[in-house]
């Protein structure tokens, strides 16, 4: 268990580590290819201790949910993404995966009710999920430098500049309303935690160097590369709440 004034020291140094590194204007260097090295330990572990005391335990509780309602849930926050992939697709000319993402939305929204049932992988419509982390990658935007947020986890100079646009540029965040759209996001993050508990428990306790483990992932998932690199086709997406 942490105490409080542990929680405390780790946000003050967060704190003034960030703004210093604003002010600084810290920027991918061949003599420190990773700037933000320290803020980004210590907000790993600010990551873990809100696991430990809060996500990991809503995950628990969440799993004590009987099965048809967890997938029911799970169906739901899925078919919301649906128009956020659709724009993401649109974005990279991909009209077809846009397309099909549309057309899933609409008809797991009506006849799916609500999307607590996938007719449209039963019509042969299959999810294809994209972030915006993909979309940036794919339009050759170049990554920047390493960092790890609170609570979101692994990320970059690029896509922490995007990660505001990506909340604005959701459809239904125009339906639903902010605060509702807080609330799912909040809600997905403890489904995916649920979902993810073997995996991520597994690798924050067995991990040598947590904090290589988690930069790793995430520069193989989303950094630069050039076509045709690869890496293994291990199922990391975990670690980007980590």
């Amino acid at each position: 268990m942490y105490s409080s004034g542990k929680i405390r020291g780790v946000v003050m140094r967060l704190t003034n580590f960030f703004l210093l590194s604003l002010l600084i204007g810290c920027s991918l260097t061949e003599d420190d290819p990773d700037p933000f090295r320290e803020f980004n330990k210590d907000m790993l572990e600010l990551n873990l201790i809100l696991d430990e005391n809060l996500l990991k335990p809503l995950a628990e509780a969440y799993e004590d949910a009987p099965g048809v309602a967890r997938e029911s849930v799970s169906n739901i926050l899925s078919n919301l993404k649906e128009p956020f992939y659709c724009l993401n697709h649109l974005s990279v000319l991909d009209a077809e995966n846009a397309a099909s993402s549309l057309f899933r939305f609409v008809i797991n929204s009506t006849l799916g009710a609500g999307g607590i049932f996938d007719i449209g992988s039963l019509l042969g419509l299959e999810r294809n999920e994209v972030s915006y982390k993909d979309t940036l990658r794919k339009m050759c935007v170049p990554t920047g430098d390493y960092l790890i947020l609170p609570i979101l986890g692994s990320s970059s100079t690029r896509d922490v500049i995007a990660e505001p646009i990506s909340w604005f540029a959701d459809p239904i965040s125009y339906v639903i309303g902010f605060p509702w759209m807080f609330a799912k996001s909040v809600l997905g993050i403890i489904v995916d935690r649920s979902e993810n508990a073997g995996f991520i428990n597994n690798s924050v306790q067995n991990s040598i160097n947590l904090y290589s483990t988690v930069k790793s992932v995430y520069t193989q998932k989303y950094g630069d590369r050039e076509e045709g690199d690869e890496f293994p086709e291990e199922d990391f997406s975990n670690f980007d709440n980590i």
